[in-house]
């Protein structure tokens, strides 16, 4: 036994040359090459922390290794020699997680030990290698780190952006803000991905406008996601395909528009126009005269312009020495029209005595309006007239004449906002001019009148 305990001893003494020495030998060659203990991958650096030092919890014959990593990080270990690593502590350390692993020391083929570091987090990281040299009882420390994840994501998914693999680009750039843990607080990640999210969403309406020949609006959002992505070559294709497209369209709605029009089909040319004004036709007329759009919108607008403005407006007028009237003229939203009024009295062609003197108005002149606001809905009318009167005593009487400029204005209340007719109020003002002065024509005259417009 004590043989044995001696022979024991010097393979152990041995045994510890050949570590001393052939680490010796490896850090020299290490040296020689320039080689430090901190290997980097493209997207993995692993550092050896020298500062740090403690007590191997391990067996007799094993060593240790910890390894530190941000939490996000999340590691797998394999090795040259090692059938399986043990890894003894896994435990969080605030914002990072520490992996201790023990190893065997006790044969000599363990100091040709490589640790290989996987990064099962980030798909695209490379693994990185760890060479080993290490004794029984001792101990190294290692931080991991993936210093270039965020500008690596946000890179990848731009190019995929620009090569409009908008699904690719998406999941890439959503790795990039949520799994790297050196993004910054104020990246722009989120943006791009609700601009990504836009153009699909956009793509899908676009083709189904598309699909359904509403090539105005798909033209609309195509020009959209091309605004959003210049390098979106699709979408400017299908920009100018749409956009042909409809100038086609345009072309047939306004030949058939005019088609109708010689056939006196004024309804459905109007609606031919309609469909020109709806699409925002833009292109030249090849018989050199009007844009299309120009001759569309004329023609159907005057149409609908007439609609909206109820321009006629017919009321019965009342004044004291005329109660009988009625007025009827044009009263439009952007034009200078006219109106025509008459008034008399009943007692007028009476041989008897009236109670008042009857009179007899005829006028006419012109209708503007000075505000074109739908909340000021009021119209000016000026003109010139004639009044008449036998005086009190009818028929049997002496005729006087008066010459009668007036003034006036008409305030029309539509029904509804889309109306056909509506409420017109007028009032007017005359100022009698009499060939002879004798006092049976007043100086002056007012009457109002209630009708609709139309």
């Amino acid at each position: 036994m004590e043989i044995y305990g001696d022979v024991r001893k010097i393979i152990d003494y041995e045994f510890k040359l050949k570590i001393t020495d052939m680490r010796t030998k490896l850090l020299f060659l290490l040296m020689i090459m320039g080689v430090n203990l901190s290997v980097i991958s493209q997207n993995l650096v692993v550092e050896q922390d020298l500062k740090r030092s403690g007590d191997c919890p391990s067996p007799e014959s094993e060593a240790c290794v910890t390894i530190t990593a941000h939490k996000s990080l999340k590691l797998s270990f394999t090795s040259n020699v090692d059938t399986v690593i043990d890894i003894a502590f896994e435990h969080p350390a605030g914002q990072n997680m520490e992996y201790t692993l023990f190893f065997p020391t006790d044969k000599l083929e363990y100091f040709d030990r490589i640790l290989t570091v996987h990064c099962l987090s980030v798909a695209s990281a490379e693994s990185v290698q760890i060479p080993l040299l290490l004794g029984p009882k001792e101990s190294e420390f290692y931080y991991v780190s993936l210093t270039e994840c965020y500008k690596t994501h946000y890179e990848k998914g731009l190019l995929l952006f620009k090569q409009c693999s908008y699904e690719n680009a998406k999941e890439v750039l959503k790795k990039a803000h949520d799994e790297c843990f050196d993004a910054p607080q104020n990246d722009d990640v989120k943006n791009k991905i609700t601009v990504i999210d836009s153009i699909m969403k956009l793509r899908k309406v676009a083709k189904e406008s598309y699909d359904m020949l509403d090539y105005k609006k798909a033209e609309e959002y195509y020009q959209i996601i091309h605004s959003l992505n210049r390098d979106d070559g699709f979408a400017e294709e299908k920009y100018m395909e749409c956009r042909d497209e409809n100038i086609n369209f345009c072309k047939l709605y306004l030949l058939h528009a005019r088609n109708y029009n010689l056939s006196h089909e004024y309804d459905k040319s109007n609606l031919m126009y309609k469909k020109v004004n709806e699409n925002q036709c833009s292109f030249e007329a090849e018989d050199g005269d009007e844009t299309h759009t120009e001759l569309g919108e004329n023609e159907f607008d005057k149409e609908e312009r007439k609609k909206k403005e109820i321009s006629r407006v017919l009321t019965y007028e009342w004044s004291w020495r005329a109660p009988f009237g009625l007025s009827f003229g044009s009263y439009k939203d952007k034009k200078v029209s006219a109106y025509f009024t008459l008034l008399f009295n009943a007692d007028l062609f009476m041989k008897t005595k009236a109670k008042r003197m009857p009179e007899f108005d005829l006028s006419f002149g012109l209708t503007a309006r000075p505000v074109n606001n739908k909340y000021v809905p009021v119209w000016l009318t000026m003109g010139a007239g004639y009044t008449g009167s036998f005086g009190k005593y009818g028929v049997s009487g002496k005729f006087h004449h008066s010459l009668s400029p007036e003034i006036g204005i008409l305030i029309k209340i539509p029904f509804g906002r889309e109306p056909k007719a509506g409420l017109a109020i007028r009032y007017n003002f005359q100022y009698r001019i009499p060939v002879i002065s004798d006092g049976i024509i007043p100086p002056c005259n007012h009457s109002v009148g209630l009708g609709f417009c139309f």
